[in-house]
């Protein structure tokens, strides 16, 4: 059964419910939010408008950078991996907190792939920061990666760089697919 609701509406819906939790905490404000498709130009201008942000705040160079890093990561999972279909229900959201920001990101996937994101997350949630390392250091190593990835590497970097747990959220939108959603924190 396909969604009632036009998918544009569904990631404007879920936009609007990751801004209304990440800004209950006093202090909040919104760098960005941004639902749609999310295409190279964009990326662009969210990534300007963030760093802008973070220097004008006079953010500390090691926070900014780890920020951005996450920040990179998740905008590029969703410009790839998004299913082509449902590019009208991708959503991201950065907001500045008190200790340092709240990055959230959701795309339509693939019901399998939703699965098996939320398993290893599960698994990532659980490592400590000296098993993280030695596992990003064996997928560095894995002559199975592509120029597309898929070893999960980005999944992997966003999790070295943010405090965890890395809390994710899967709602189906019809027989095929569902959106799935990232919310992480980076502190300074």
């Amino acid at each position: 059964m396909e969604s009632a609701i036009p998918l544009e509406e569904v990631g404007r819906l879920w936009l609007d419910d990751a801004r209304a939790r990440t800004l209950e905490a006093e202090g909040s404000c919104v760098v960005f939010a941004h639902h749609g498709p999310l295409e190279h130009e964009r990326i662009q201008e969210l990534l300007a408008i963030s760093e802008a942000g973070s220097i004008a705040l006079d953010e500390g160079v090691p926070t900014r950078k780890r920020m951005m890093n996450v920040l990179v990561e998740g905008l590029e999972n969703i410009h790839r991996h998004a299913l082509q279909t449902h590019r009208d229900a991708g959503f991201t959201l950065l907001v500045r907190t008190a200790t340092g920001y709240t990055l959230t990101f959701g795309n339509a996937v693939p019901l399998a792939m939703a699965a098996l994101l939320t398993h290893r997350i599960g698994i990532l949630n659980e490592m400590d920061d000296a098993d993280l390392k030695e596992h990003y250091l064996k997928l560095l190593a894995n002559s199975a990666r592509s120029d597309q990835g898929g070893a999960g590497l980005g999944l992997l970097t966003m999790a070295r760089r943010c405090k965890r747990p890395i809390h994710v959220r899967t709602t189906r939108l019809c027989t095929q697919s569902a959106l799935l959603t990232l919310e992480l924190r980076v502190e300074g």
